[in-house]
């Protein structure tokens, strides 16, 4: 039994593969979604995925809502899905075992900047920015994705506004920490040319 995640396997490539979807029909989509569902059902690839958990052990799942990953703790091997402590919110969830990330596994979803981000690249609780139609930039953290925006809190205004953003206006934001007169500091390690 490990408390401790496994290294993080080399995942497939969510943006190449979600350009290829864009080129599908419908119907290539529906089907395939079939095929998706009868292999995420699969009576043997649920008995491998069992046979790497155990009681007591920590990793991620997927929450798609938020698509975002959740810390839990596994607590009971039931016969199609795990029941989970959620280290994120708290909560005891019946998860289906395809949701966990046993392999540790990079989710995110890598895009090219000059388009914004998708729906696919994004989580509840990242911090974004934008550019409002004066040009003014503010930050913001994801409250909820839409189906054509994102609802961020925004604060630099002083006082909490919600906005909804278009995902083509939207970028990263570094994270860093700063107090008011403090530069911003980012962990690692600082190189001076010597």
């Amino acid at each position: 039994m490990t408390d401790t995640a496994p290294p993080a396997k080399q995942s497939i490539d969510y943006a190449q593969l979600l350009n290829a979807l864009n080129q599908a029909s419908t119907f290539d989509l529906f089907r395939l979604h079939a095929i998706i569902n009868n292999e995420l059902d699969s009576p043997e690839r649920i008995r491998r995925i069992k046979m790497s958990l155990s009681v007591g052990q920590k990793l991620s799942y997927l929450e798609p809502a938020s698509n975002a990953l959740h810390e839990c703790e596994i607590l009971q091997l039931k016969p199609k899905r795990a029941h989970v402590f959620d280290l994120t919110d708290g909560k005891r969830w019946n998860v289906p075992y395809y949701m966990l990330n046993i392999e540790g596994a990079d989710v995110r979803v890598h895009h090219e900047v000059s388009k914004g981000l998708s729906r696919h690249a994004i989580s509840v609780g990242d911090v974004l920015g934008f550019k409002d139609k004066h040009g003014v930039e503010h930050t913001g953290k994801v409250l909820r994705l839409n189906p054509k925006s994102v609802t961020l809190d925004v604060t630099d205004t002083g006082r909490n506004i919600q906005w909804r953003v278009s995902y083509a206006l939207l970028y990263r934001i570094l994270d860093g920490q700063a107090g008011p007169s403090e530069e911003l500091l980012i962990e690692g390690e600082c190189i001076t040319d010597g």
